[in-house]
């Protein structure tokens, strides 16, 4: 027999054995979903970061604190937020909805100086310790073609799509959006806010949801820039409660 045709023999039967394994594997996993919220106030915990330990493969938490992730029985699944303790999970052996509640780290202020949230820091500590999922790269025609020669089965793997390569390209999209969030919430943030507005409880909630800056306008803008646009943005905020009575009445 050609030896061409003994590699893709070899090829054939190494795929076979791979798609083999994996749907064993994906046969026996599990999921697990619910929410992350506060201890005290049962409040939903947006960028909460679960890690399945046992294959460092992870999810994020949404804005409400949903979650939703697959695992086998088990495994340890973690979850982790910056100013609330870690708390472990054991999976088990059949699919559940649960609630996980964090407890909030207390520190206390005796002698000690408060200092606002350094963002660059936390950033940094958030990328060194998810560091292989910032820097994932995802496989493509030249890496199937330079690991095809002298590992046929790993290159295959490339070419099927699966759940661990697609949760790994998820959760690195995640890590960087929330990223951009706490970054917006760091230059956008409510003493700010407040401090040129003078509003305060629901409605700076209100007026902060409705006009939060973009990502990319934030990266470019001064504090000149953004005080501007703070203060552009409370002066169509008025006017639009100020013409909202009158609205109403045409509708009535």
């Amino acid at each position: 027999m050609p030896r061409r045709i003994l590699q893709l023999s070899g090829c054939i039967g190494a795929l076979f054995l791979y798609l083999l394994f994996f749907l064993q594997h994906a046969s026996a996993q599990v999921r697990v979903s619910g929410m992350v919220a506060d201890a005290d106030n049962r409040n939903g915990l947006p960028g909460v970061t679960i890690i399945n330990k046992a294959t460092r493969s992870g999810t994020i938490s949404n804005e409400s604190g949903r979650f939703s992730i697959d695992a086998m029985p088990g495994d340890t699944l973690e979850f982790s937020i910056l100013s609330y303790y870690r708390k472990a999970l054991t999976v088990p052996t059949t699919s559940m909805f649960i609630n996980v509640y964090l407890t909030r780290q207390v520190i206390g202020l005796g002698q000690v100086t408060v200092v606002g949230k350094d963002h660059k820091r936390d950033s940094l500590a958030t990328r060194e310790e998810y560091g292989k999922y910032f820097n994932y790269h995802k496989p493509g025609a030249m890496d199937v073609l330079k690991t095809l020669p002298s590992n046929p089965i790993t290159a295959l793997t490339y070419l099927v799509p699966s759940k661990a390569r697609k949760r790994k390209e998820h959760f690195q999209e995640q890590l960087v959006y929330w990223e951009k969030e706490k970054y917006i919430d760091n230059r956008y943030n409510p003493e700010l806010v407040e401090r040129m507005t003078k509003l305060s409880g629901d409605e700076l909630d209100t007026f902060m949801l409705r006009y939060r800056p973009g990502y990319q306008f934030l990266q470019e803008a001064t504090e000149y820039d953004l005080m501007l646009f703070i203060k552009e943005s409370f002066k169509h905020y008025q006017q639009d409660k100020a013409t909202m009575p009158a609205k109403k009445e045409e509708q009535q």
